[in-house]
């Protein structure tokens, strides 16, 4: 007769091998910090395969040795034990005492944790030895077992790893748990951590080929003679004089200034601006939001290269209508409006707010 049991079992089989059971453990023994040593709550151990053989051999040996009365089996299987109890202290005392560290190259707004979509995502993190006597031989390291890296930890010194993880999508990734195995000193013993040091890495939308704005290729009319002038004489429009200040080139020294005993004058120019491009979602219509994002990631780069003023407006992500009824702590989003600038950190600025865009 069917008691249930048989279905308690595998109720409970099915429950501890769900995907989100040994995530919610690690988050459990092993919280996400910044900065982690390792130590009892943050460290497994289990012996190995080899280990496993070992024991039982070692233990068969004993329990011959006393039914044969034969002090050098006993002896023997005695040494095989101590050996393998042993290897336990040294594998849990070879990852005890470490320190994890997250480095500061993690920061989403430092060029080393940054990335576009498809590429790989690097994560920098450092590794301290417990104290100045204390080495930490033969480490894995690696986000999956697959992958793991050997490393070694000298005493007292400092070690830095690099490691790195597929970017599938934009916007703000979250480092997965490391992986973090040792097998010291004899291969019987298996003592490993999953700690999580809250690592990220900004990933830009991946370029998608199109075409520029017509703003990117368009010189103002009014401009144009003016600008086709300037080619030729190699000059800009007069503004007037200054004081001269020290570095300024000898050919700007207004040398009849000079003359006419009114100081060392230097004379300034102005150079007409390129027109602005603004960038925006309008020319894409009827496209699907993530090739849009695609799309300006490619002009941004593009026109970053010309040495372009770019600016750009990125809609909103909730329209009025979508305003659940009485509430009224619920704010509505606004566009995003980032005024037309040029260089190096304008350009990273635009690519975050494409990769943020929710």
């Amino acid at each position: 007769m069917d008691t249930g049991l048989s279905r308690r079992v595998a109720g409970l089989t099915r429950f501890f091998r769900r995907p989100g059971f040994r995530a919610r453990k690690a988050d459990k023994h092993a919280p996400v910090f910044g900065k982690l040593q390792l130590g009892q709550r943050t460290i497994y151990i289990l012996p190995t395969i080899q280990g496993a053989l070992f024991a039982l051999g070692a233990t068969t040996i004993l329990l011959v040795g006393f039914a044969d009365r034969n002090p050098i089996t006993v002896v023997l299987a005695t040494a095989m034990l101590s050996l393998f109890l042993l290897s336990l202290v040294l594998c849990y005392r070879n990852l005890s005492g470490l320190t994890l560290r997250a480095s500061e190259a993690n920061e989403p707004g430092n060029p080393g944790a940054r990335c576009f979509a498809g590429e790989q995502a690097s994560f920098m993190l450092t590794l301290t030895a417990a104290g100045r006597r204390r080495a930490h031989r033969d480490l894995l390291l690696g986000f999956s077992p697959k992958d793991l890296q050997p490393l070694q930890v000298a005493s007292g010194a400092v070690t830095s790893a690099t490691l790195t993880a597929p970017a599938d999508k934009r916007g703000l990734m979250p480092a997965p748990r490391l992986h973090l195995r040792t097998r010291y000193p004899a291969g019987l013993w298996q003592a490993w951590s999953r700690p999580d040091l809250a690592m990220h890495c900004l990933v830009y939308p991946r370029p998608q080929q199109c075409s520029l704005p017509p703003s990117a290729l368009r010189v103002p009319a009014h401009a144009e003679g003016r600008q086709s002038g300037a080619r030729k004489q190699g000059v800009d429009d007069f503004l007037g004089l200054r004081s001269y200040q020290s570095g300024d080139s000898r050919r700007h020294i207004a040398w009849r200034s000079l003359a006419r005993g009114q100081g060392l004058k230097t004379k300034q120019f102005a150079q007409e601006a390129d027109p602005e491009v603004h960038l925006s979602f309008e020319p894409f219509k009827g496209r699907e939001p993530e090739d849009i994002l695609g799309c300006l990631s490619f002009q941004v780069l593009q026109l970053s290269h010309q040495q372009k003023r770019i600016g750009m407006t990125l809609p909103a992500t909730q329209a009025e209508d979508e305003k659940p009824a009485g509430d009224s702590n619920y704010h509505i989003a606004r566009p995003l409006h980032i005024k037309a600038d040029q260089g190096e950190a304008h350009k990273h600025s635009l690519l975050q707010a494409l990769a943020l865009w929710a």
